[in-house]
């Protein structure tokens, strides 16, 4: 691959920074690109990166020996990138299966069009512009891609509201997030990045105030699926179908030809790509040396047991485990159960209390007010909110030219 963003020196420099005592990665011979960290105790050394690169590949030089003696682990290769453990007389490899991936080849296709031609339904695509019409009748929508210098500003506004909308969706799951724990790491990671066009960020706005934000890598020709979130309130008008559309149509307008979206197998996921593959950690390791093959030998055991025991879910109570155990408590106002009444026009002379609708303690009604302006679009600044006290339940009013009704909670 050319231009693997996730071994230049920008990205192995900072995270050497915050995760290896900023000491730098240690460079092999008969390996290029890569560098390595070596484990504390044994002659074990693992790809700068870890774990948390979408996608690593590397040249080997069978003609260099400097891997005597040792045993060299490189996570998350994608099979696709179509690189062979080695079987040479001395270095010899091993490869373990890890997560399912996915992507969408785009380069049998001439544009964006053409391709949801071939990978949807015509009623698939015409509901996808639903969605975006609606989002843009509702709302003061605005689109924005970055993939070069962008003014500190506008990255802090931007980052600030890509943190939020992570922390509030992570709290709902009530999962653990290595993102959020990381964030400093991830905060200086892409505002470098950008500078190089080595990433880019896309965002959905209301009213200058990030409702969607989604993070991707790049290569020469292959776009990394990295992190996206998006804000749950705006859930009925499918953001994240309409940030992959945009994203979309950059590769098509920029010369890509892959979107990777990277691990993890999700509906969306098979709806929108056309080939799988798998993530592969390679072991490399000296074959005469009798400790590095018996190394070689236990890395691979322990990560196929990870995959077994992620094949059996325990991730997903892991991370969940995890949340608790940090002590972690979500913020987050539960949904309570509502009716939806049509109001008549008489019942709004006690309606005497307007109510801002972006004010904390009423950010529970947003959702609700949300899912009504999807089913009867106008735009939300023309609609009043009021409170109705003083009742035996909690009453809320809604009018607009198109709605008219009232919230009752229970």
């Amino acid at each position: 691959m050319k231009n693997n963003p996730f071994v230049s020196k920008t990205f192995t420099t900072i995270w050497s920074t915050f995760f290896n005592a900023s000491k730098p990665g240690l460079n092999f011979k008969f390996i290029k690109d890569v560098a390595f960290v070596k484990s504390k105790w044994l002659p074990l050394y693992y790809n700068v990166g870890k774990n948390i690169t979408n996608g690593m590949s590397y040249v080997l030089d069978l003609e260099e020996k400097d891997f005597k003696g040792k045993v060299f682990l490189l996570h998350d290769v994608p099979s696709y990138f179509n690189l062979e453990a080695p079987d040479s007389s001395r270095l010899k490899g091993f490869k373990v299966k890890q997560y399912k991936g996915f992507l969408a080849k785009l380069d049998a296709f001439e544009s964006y069009d053409a391709f949801a031609k071939n990978q949807f339904k015509s009623n698939t695509r015409y509901k996808f512009r639903r969605n975006q019409e609606r989002l843009e009748a509702c709302f003061n929508i605005s689109y924005s891609i970055y993939n070069e210098s962008i003014e500190k500003d506008k990255y802090i506004t931007i980052m600030k509201g890509f943190k939020t909308l992570l922390t509030k969706r992570f709290n709902e799951l009530q999962k653990d997030n290595d993102i959020l724990d990381t964030w400093d790491y991830y905060y200086e990671l892409i505002f470098k990045m950008l500078q190089e066009k080595r990433a880019l960020l896309i965002t959905i706005c209301n009213n200058d105030k990030p409702i969607g934000v989604s993070l991707s890598f790049l290569s020469d020709t292959t776009m990394f699926y990295a992190i996206t979130s998006f804000d749950t309130d705006y859930y009925r008008f499918n953001l994240g179908h309409t940030t992959i559309i945009k994203l979309f149509n950059w590769c098509f307008d920029n010369g890509y030809t892959i979107y990777d979206f990277s691990k993890g197998e999700y509906e969306y996921k098979n709806r929108w790509t056309n080939m799988d593959y798998v993530y592969e950690n390679h072991i490399l390791y000296d074959s005469k040396s009798v400790v590095a093959s018996a190394v070689a030998k236990m890395v691979k055991s322990k990560y196929a047991l990870k995959q077994y025991l992620r094949d059996k879910n325990m991730n997903e109570k892991y991370v969940k485990f995890k949340f608790l155990l940090k002590g972690k408590k979500a913020k987050v106002v539960p949904r309570r159960k509502y009716t939806i009444e049509k109001c008549k026009e008489k019942e709004m002379l006690d309606a005497k209390d307007l109510i801002d609708l972006n004010h904390k303690n009423y950010s529970f009604l947003k959702p609700i007010i949300f899912d009504e302006l999807y089913r009867n679009p106008e735009a939300i600044s023309g609609l009043n909110i009021y409170a109705i006290k003083n009742l035996d339940k909690e009453v809320y009013y809604v009018v607009g030219e198109k709605n008219n009704y009232k919230i009752i909670l229970d």
